[in-house]
């Protein structure tokens, strides 16, 4: 029980660790634009390939649910057939990028001083780890209460425990990233 209590703690340990780096960038007072800038382009990226399929026909594209996940995050015109530039996934993920850059920038311009959304962006970011590291604290402690029960299906708690806070962290992640574009394409000065 004990190797077994020290092994969930080393997983929350690396996660505390990957948190706390992040945080502490932030607080040092980096500039995030470039991070920024990377997670609007992953959550593009993400956003279209969990709708298009790599070999689903341009027919078959649901556009209708890539506007439903895409744009309550970033504010872009709604993707329609006649507004894509070529009938391909890739290009379809080139042209929607270009196009949440060029927004994020028409937003940094709306700022009289570019430190101004800077200092925005770090507030935003720190603001929204805190509160999702906050909630993913609690729900694996949650999961390591109900971790035992895994040992009555004939498998490792341990690693059940490992892959799900695998699983969690990373949509934990994907949450911060998405909050904090989020309310950055919405704020106003």
């Amino acid at each position: 029980i004990r190797k077994n209590l020290l092994e969930y703690d080393q997983v929350m340990n690396e996660q505390r660790e990957i948190i706390y780096e992040e945080r502490r960038r932030v607080l040092d007072g980096e500039s995030m634009r470039d991070a920024i800038y990377k997670m609007i382009t992953d959550i593009t990226e993400s956003k279209v390939d969990m709708v298009i399929g790599d070999d689903t026909d341009y027919d078959d594209w649901d556009l209708e649910e890539l506007n439903s996940l895409l744009l309550p995050i970033i504010p872009l015109a709604p993707v329609k057939r006649g507004r894509i530039n070529k009938p391909k996934k890739n290009a379809l993920k080139q042209q929607l990028k270009e196009e949440a850059v060029k927004l994020y920038e028409t937003k940094e311009a709306e700022f009289p001083e570019p430190e101004q959304l800077r200092e925005l962006e770090r507030v935003v970011l720190l603001k929204s780890i805190d509160s999702k590291w906050m909630d993913h604290i609690d729900d694996m402690e949650i999961l390591r209460q109900g971790i035992g029960l895994a040992a009555y299906g004939q498998r490792d708690p341990v690693v059940e425990y490992k892959m799900a806070a695998f699983d969690m962290f990373n949509n934990m992640i994907t949450s911060i990233q998405e909050d904090t574009v989020r309310m950055l394409y919405h704020v106003h000065v």
